[in-house]
């Protein structure tokens, strides 16, 4: 096809990429003919200046008519974005993974610095490997958004804070007594190259949408199956927002809850909709 260029979120041009959008509707689960007859109808309503959001709206659609659990996967970058602007849920969203990966987490602590206190997001520890972490979770709600240099600069001085009075307190005998404290910025969506080169050199560890390479916020939850209950296509934003408010985040955990569907309309077919999706989604 003809070189068509399409806008991004944040404003900017890029040029159309068939095969991009293949390789991003290829983790959806997809079989390959469905793939193609989604590409090959979208190249046929792609026009100059489309917006990215526009031709996603339409894959999101086609790709759904094959399979709720498929459009599911697909819209997993927005389903996080969808957990609410608070910023509240993504933290609690994001030690649920790291449960899964065997940290013991705790949200919302309060810490005392040498200067001030601070509230941090999530502690995250491994005992017996002399793991403790403390994580700044950085959430945004806008497509396209990036975290930037200041807000590692931010991360980087609480922790620096947090750990001078950390290394006091082991000084004098407190435990644990062996093992560092640990600076991690998390966030849901890309880091610039700043904020890569910032947490290299200072030793904050940073895991966003798509970086580090192989180990990445997208890379674990496709691979553990632990999707937002925000995913869900056979759920409406009034329901999901409810179930947000009860504390539940992951979709396989909705079955938990099973005693107050019906009362959100989830019943009879629609109810072994859910049920489907969920089992396809999160197995």
């Amino acid at each position: 096809m003809k070189n068509i260029y399409i806008t991004k979120a944040a404003g900017e041009r890029e040029l159309f990429s068939l095969d991009k959008l293949r390789h991003s509707l290829k983790k959806s689960g997809a079989k390959a003919q469905a793939i193609e007859g989604i590409l090959n109808q979208i190249k046929k309503e792609v026009r100059p200046g489309m917006s990215t959001s526009t031709i996603y709206r339409l894959a999101f659609s086609l790709l759904k008519a094959s399979g709720a659990h498929y459009a599911a996967r697909y819209n997993l970058k927005r389903a996080i974005m969808a957990l609410g602007p608070s910023g509240f849920p993504f933290e609690k969203y994001f030690a649920a993974l790291l449960e899964k990966q065997g940290y013991q987490v705790q949200i919302n602590q309060i810490f005392q610095g040498r200067c001030l206190s601070h509230e941090i997001d999530v502690v995250a520890e491994i005992p017996a490997e002399n793991i403790h972490a403390i994580v700044e979770c950085k959430f945004h709600v806008r497509p396209g958004a990036k975290t930037g240099s200041k807000d590692i600069l931010y991360t980087h001085a609480r922790f620096m804070d947090i750990n001078n009075a950390w290394v006091a307190k082991r000084k004098i005998g407190a435990k644990p007594q062996s093992g560092e404290l640990q600076s991690w910025l998390v966030t849901n969506t890309k880091v610039t190259s700043e904020v890569r080169k910032y947490g290299l050199c200072a030793g904050v560890k940073v895991t966003s949408w798509d970086y580090p390479a192989g180990s990445s916020l997208q890379n674990f939850v496709e691979a553990e199956g632990l999707y937002p209950l925000t995913s869900l296509v056979t759920l409406n934003n009034d329901q999901k927002r409810y179930f947000l408010s009860q504390g539940v985040v992951l979709c396989k955990d909705l079955l938990n809850y099973q005693n107050q569907f019906k009362r959100l309309g989830l019943e009879g077919n629609k109810l072994i909709r859910l049920e489907s999706e969920i089992q396809a989604l999160c197995g």
